[in-house]
């Protein structure tokens, strides 16, 4: 059964790039109705491969992380056209290996609804989400800086895009902790928290004069921090040197956007 999974999840994998570097060669990144067309290929063939396991209150979980990577793939070739044509295809490759990899986590996530018992590797599939979630952030946010819309209007895609990605994360934990450790109201809150804080950060830096992906890659930055610290609230696992890890590698990325 397991094999027969991944078999499908290869052939998705397979599928998603060979579209992708049709769209490429093509040109077909200005067409909307093509990217659309693919997008909701995208979404109906994950959920095609994940089948069966689900219910319909899961789609939301599964298929959030296939079409975030996918979006900001394309609309990264669609917003930077120069890029160099081996950047562009080795791009492409590293979308469809995290969209294998979201797809093998996802199937984890199934399972455990599925069976309710605890699996080694769901700690591993924690672990790969939060790190899909941090690296598809990059692009998504940088196609939103690039955009030549009114700061609130960024602000704005900015907290939705980490509200969801917290309601998925959140989530990811409270299926781990088989107990209800967190209330609506406190699951609400965290998910909050999360996507305030960088939406904060992005407005109180956007009077600094810097490229897109360097900004992008800051909030991104603070976005982890509020992962991380999340997690540890969840554990209960919170102490100085937590907070000091991430501190610092926010600074870091804050230095770094004040210096280029």
């Amino acid at each position: 059964m397991l094999t027969s999974r991944r078999t499908k999840f290869l052939i998705f994998t397979v599928a998603y790039l060979l579209g992708m570097f049709f769209i490429e060669f093509q040109k077909f990144f200005g067409n909307a109705f093509v990217i659309t067309f693919f997008l909701v290929v995208v979404f109906a063939f994950n959920l095609f491969v994940l089948y069966p396991g689900y219910k319909t209150s899961d789609i939301f979980y599964i298929s959030f992380q296939p079409l975030m990577i996918a979006f900001g793939t394309i609309l990264g070739l669609l917003f930077f056209p120069n890029l160099n044509e081996y950047f562009k295809l080795s791009l492409i490759v590293i979308s469809a290996g995290l969209i294998y990899i979201s797809t093998l986590t996802n199937n984890l996530l199934i399972a455990e609804k599925v069976e309710e018992s605890s699996l080694p590797l769901f700690r591993v599939g924690i672990i790969w989400t939060q790190i899909i979630l941090i690296i598809q952030s990059i692009p998504i946010l940088t196609i939103i800086y690039k955009s030549n819309v009114l700061f609130i209007f960024n602000s704005l895609a900015i907290f939705i895009y980490f509200f969801l990605a917290s309601i998925l994360y959140i989530h990811t934990l409270m299926l781990f902790y088989k107990k209800e450790k967190l209330s609506r109201g406190e699951f609400l809150i965290i998910c909050l928290q999360m996507a305030f804080l960088p939406t904060v950060a992005s407005l109180a830096t956007s009077f600094i004069s810097a490229e897109s992906f360097l900004r992008a890659t800051f909030i991104t930055s603070v976005f982890m921090g509020m992962v991380g610290y999340a997690r540890g609230y969840i554990e209960n696992t919170i102490n100085n040197l937590l907070i000091f890890q991430y501190s610092l590698i926010i600074l870091i990325f804050l230095a770094i956007l004040f210096l280029f």
